[in-house]
């Protein structure tokens, strides 16, 4: 552990986000306080302030690779809790537009577990860390700041924390833009893609040593061209989270064709996609929880690392920065690697000024902006081909390309005609690998000359 430079470092919210956060800085800094609103659950269960907790998450090997960096030990904590490993092509059905994704052992590893189990193992491994605390019921109602710096935050209670470095790590709902217009900064552009996706989800018991054929499905909706508005606009996914007999169910319904409550409509609604293979699994599963629903799922970028003016000592991470559409299952991952690329920064920052914070925000912004604007593209190529989908920019309607997604579709083909291959687009999508190579010449060159063939994998469902 380096010495610390540094006196106190705010984090606003507790969760995930927050978490890595704390871990990526606590090196630094004498002590690390994260600011939750909601009062922090001992165990692993859902709590409020993370409305998306009920319903699935998907942890990309990216991801869990940075949380074991940041926070060695997390990945063995968590499988001591019950978490999962899967094979991410073995043990994985996927239904897109391209049909049924090859399976074959791949050795490209998932960790497979509930929202409240991945960020109770992250917040047990970073209390271990020196200096880091966390403190429970306590709401930020604004920033400080002087002298071109934010200074610390302002709670609703009226009590004035002082810090070094202020992190909005507060998620979908931040209110980063209010605060800075308050102290007389330009709110960032905001970009909005909303398909209007709605989810239900609920925990499944399976029975004693079953065996579906997979311990993963997901199917995504088909969007323009399919042969029933429900293979259009619905989707869903299920799979083990926490020992053998504990998996989630989450419909989706997009073009505001949204999921019901109840569990015979719920079932109804699932049939009604067409899958046989789906239909045969749940035919063999009992719902014995309640079934929770949520709607708020638009995709959101504010482009804080295009401003051209910021205060110091101040940065977003995680979904307060981009908060995506969780159908993609990117949020987490994104989360994880911009912490380790503030840990990067944040290191080299103070070997060339130490003890200095000045100029920190904007190097942090310029290194992670790139994967998120990679996820921000290629979920969004994604939801552009859903029938009345929007897409303002602060505010103004922009008109929405469904075509977009023609090349990708024929990317996924020709990725699935050869294994080796097929792993290093997987390992790709998991974020593993920089896509740079995607757009290489041989493999551009390749599709372009294989268009319609490629073409008649997407075939209409």
């Amino acid at each position: 552990m380096t010495t610390p430079f540094l006196g106190r470092a705010i984090i606003v919210g507790g969760s995930i986000g927050g978490t890595l956060a704390a871990a990526a800085i606590a090196d630094h800094f004498r002590e690390v306080v994260l600011l939750e609103r909601d009062e922090l659950p001992i165990e692993p269960v859902f709590r409020k302030g993370v409305p998306q907790g009920a319903h699935f998450h998907a942890l990309l090997a990216a991801g869990r690779a940075a949380m074991d960096s940041l926070l060695p030990g997390f990945s063995d904590h968590a499988f001591e809790m019950g978490a999962v490993r899967l094979d991410s092509t073995q043990d994985v059905m996927r239904l897109d537009r391209v049909g049924w994704s090859p399976r074959f052992e791949s050795g490209l590893e998932f960790l497979m577990a509930s929202r409240p189990l991945i960020e109770k193992a992250l917040r047990d491994k970073a209390a271990e860390l020196d200096g880091v605390q966390y403190r429970s019921g306590v709401e930020v109602a604004g920033l400080l700041g002087a002298d071109g710096r934010v200074t610390g935050v302002r709670t609703t209670d009226g009590e004035e924390l002082s810090a070094d470095l202020v992190i909005d790590a507060s998620g979908r709902f931040s209110e980063s833009p209010t605060w800075l217009q308050a102290l007389g900064y330009p709110t960032p552009r905001e970009e909005v893609v909303n398909a209007h996706w709605g989810y239900s989800s609920t925990f499944l018991e399976v029975p004693e040593d079953w065996d579906p054929g997979f311990q993963a499905l997901a199917l995504t909706a088909f969007g323009d061209g399919a042969l029933t508005p429900e293979s259009a606009s619905r989707a869903m996914a299920m799979w083990v989270v926490e020992g053998e007999r504990r998996w989630i169910l989450t419909a989706q319904g997009s073009a505001g064709d949204h999921p019901p409550r109840t569990e015979e409509k719920l079932r109804d609604f699932i049939s009604s996609i067409g899958v046989p293979e789906l239909d045969k699994a749940l035919s063999q599963v009992t719902f014995p929880e309640k079934i929770s629903m949520w709607r708020d799922t638009r995709s959101r970028l504010r482009d804080f690392a295009g401003q051209s003016e910021r205060p110091e000592c101040f940065l977003t991470i995680g979904d307060a920065w981009m908060g995506f559409n969780p159908v993609y299952g990117q949020g987490m991952t994104a989360a994880a690697l911009e912490a380790s690329d503030l840990r990067t920064e944040l290191a080299a920052h103070l070997t060339e000024r130490t003890g200095e914070l000045t100029g920190l925000a904007g190097r942090y912004y310029a290194r992670a902006d790139a994967l998120i604007k990679y996820c921000w593209t290629s979920s969004n190529t994604l939801d552009h081909r859903i029938p009345g989908v929007e897409y303002t920019v602060d505010g103004v309607a922009q008109e929405v390309d469904p075509t977009s997604s023609d090349f990708s579709d024929r990317l996924a083909a020709y990725m699935a005609l050869d294994p080796e291959r097929y792993v290093r687009y997987r390992e790709t999508t998991q974020l593993l690998r920089s896509p740079e190579w995607l757009a290489d010449d041989e493999i551009v060159d390749a599709i372009r000359e294989r268009w319609d063939e490629l073409g008649k994998a997407v075939v209409p469902r």
